[in-house]
């Protein structure tokens, strides 16, 4: 989380909506005078069914020692990119201090090209993309395989330990929209200006340079890996749920509630696959509740809204579901809940 917004933990939650909303309002503005439309962002912000994610491994040591190894990496893979599609890229260097955990878990779910023979962890680079398809995922990895550092990648669409493990100390590097890349910037710099601060040449791979105060970047454009939390709190869950209401609660407070019609209309109707897939098709409104509610502190909040119309006002947000599936991959959903804090209600929209 920004340093600058644990402040807003000292706020009365009400003048931290509201500076949300106008420090967000202000991200828009500077995009738009950049040419980027907020939305078109979407699908690299937020975690996409049907798409795929990943941790591209890299030995440093491997690398071409003439480049800092995460430079050389990173060069290695934005070429392949597709050049039409919108990804965050997140990168850094694993963690485990004593070389008791990474190759464990890596060698229990890597997709291995070479070995994983890295000296100790810290030297095993990563380099995190989202919303590929299957195709795309196949061909980075075919075409990594040509770099001598390149070791294999660890399968990210679904949770396990190994994605938490992988994903806990990544930062995100830059969004790649189709032809352009979007970065942060210093602070006291220009949102006029456009700067890579980064050691990559991004424009020898023909992609323009687009940047904005890291403040906003941190805040607005980092993508954040889905975990498996083991912790009662999280200070970016905080934030997301004084972005959305300008009164909070603790999720943990509230109860999923799917009213009648949307069960008997909807759910057991249009959504019947869906149910079925997640192996829930045979529970009760009241056990289905109970299921939804189960995994709300699993994942991360996404696609934040606050809704103000003359005759209705809410706060809405979207979570990404996984329900394991016997001898096949889980079936993942996404649920549209409505934020109703004066009755500790998360009241289901839609599950698609």
């Amino acid at each position: 989380m920004l340093p600058a917004m644990r402040e807003y933990f000292s706020w009365s939650d009400a003048r931290t909506f509201r500076e949300i909303q106008r420090f967000h309002s202000d991200c828009l503005v500077i995009l738009q005078a950049k040419g980027i439309r907020y939305e078109e962002l979407r699908s690299a912000l937020t975690p996409q069914p049907g798409k795929q994610e990943a941790a591209f491994l890299f030995d440093e040591h491997r690398c071409d020692p003439e480049r800092i190894p995460g430079v050389d990496a990173a060069d290695a893979l934005f070429k392949l990119l597709p050049g039409k599609t919108t990804h965050s890229v997140l990168g850094g260097e694993l963690v485990d201090d004593k070389d008791e955990i990474a190759r464990r878990l890596l060698g229990e779910t890597a997709v291995i090209a070479k070995d994983l023979a890295f000296k100790h962890p810290c030297f095993c680079y990563v380099l995190y993309v989202n919303n590929l398809s299957e195709e795309a995922l196949k061909a980075l990895h075919t075409g990594l395989q040509a770099h001598p550092g390149y070791l294999g990648y660890v399968p990210c669409t679904y949770a396990s330990l190994a994605k938490t493990f992988v994903a806990l100390h990544l930062v995100n590097l830059a969004i790649k929209h189709a032809g352009i890349v979007i970065l942060g910037h210093e602070d006291d710099r220009d949102n006029r200006e456009n700067c890579n601060l980064q050691l990559h040449d991004y424009t020898a791979l023909g992609l323009q340079i687009r940047s904005l105060q890291s403040m906003y970047f941190s805040a607005f454009l980092s993508y954040k890996p889905e975990r498996m939390l083991l912790q009662d709190s999280d200070d970016d869950l905080e934030i997301a749920l004084r972005a959305m209401s300008d009164a909070v609660a603790p999720l943990g407070e509230f109860t999923v509630v799917i009213e009648d019609d949307k069960f008997d209309k909807y759910l057991r109707t249009k959504k019947l696959g869906k149910l079925q897939n997640a192996g829930l098709a045979q529970l009760t409104k009241t056990e289905l509740e109970a299921a939804i509610g189960a995994k709300m502190r699993s994942n991360y909040l996404y696609n934040i809204d606050w809704r103000d119309e003359p005759d209705y006002q809410g706060s809405f947000f979207n979570i990404m579901l996984e329900f394991p599936r016997a001898g096949s991959y889980p079936e993942r959903m996404t649920a549209a809940l409505e934020y109703k804090v004066a009755t500790k209600v998360l009241r289901l929209v839609t599950l698609t």
